[in-house]
């Protein structure tokens, strides 16, 4: 548990930089905690601006925004960043799609932890100088499948303004 812990770290490690380039955004309408459901359930953020987990499945779905004056990344290097320090790296599904009006970069991807396979789905988007990553961390294919539904649900539920 531990060095999954380490994993949402490094998950999130774009917004934590404590040289003071990127800060938080202070404009996501969160319409997700007041209306999160068992098995979800809220854990210690470590970084991030929102981790739940899935008591059930064992889940994690991570939200994250980093924010700077003159923000201009690319989408697909931004979500292939969130996988930096997983080994193994293999991209199931690659694809450019429209979220809350803006493009994004959704990557289904496996890999591994110290040895562990673990499954990803990453939603990658910017807006007002600002990156926002969606995550889903499952143990296995049919848990990341298990749990999309709830992905896409929470992720429109945290409106970028």
């Amino acid at each position: 548990m531990k060095k999954l812990f380490i994993l949402l770290i490094l998950v999130t490690a774009c917004s934590s930089a404590d040289n003071g380039a990127y800060v938080k955004s202070k404009t996501v309408n969160n319409q997700l905690t007041a209306n999160l459901k068992a098995p979800w359930v809220a854990v210690e953020d470590e970084g991030s601006d929102l981790a739940l987990n899935n008591k059930n499945t064992k889940s994690f779905f991570l939200f994250n925004s980093a924010c700077r004056k003159n923000e201009m990344s690319n989408l697909s290097v931004l979500t292939n960043s969130m996988l930096a320090g997983i080994n193994n790296v293999d991209y199931i599904e690659r694809k450019q799609i429209q979220f809350q009006d803006r493009d994004a970069s959704v990557v289904i991807a496996k890999g591994s932890i110290d040895g562990i396979e673990r499954f990803f789905r990453i939603l990658t988007t910017q807006k007002n100088n600002c990156i926002y990553d969606f995550a889903l961390i499952a143990t296995s294919m049919k848990n990341l499948q298990k749990d999309s539904e709830d992905f896409d649900k929470f992720s429109q539920l945290l409106k970028l303004n």
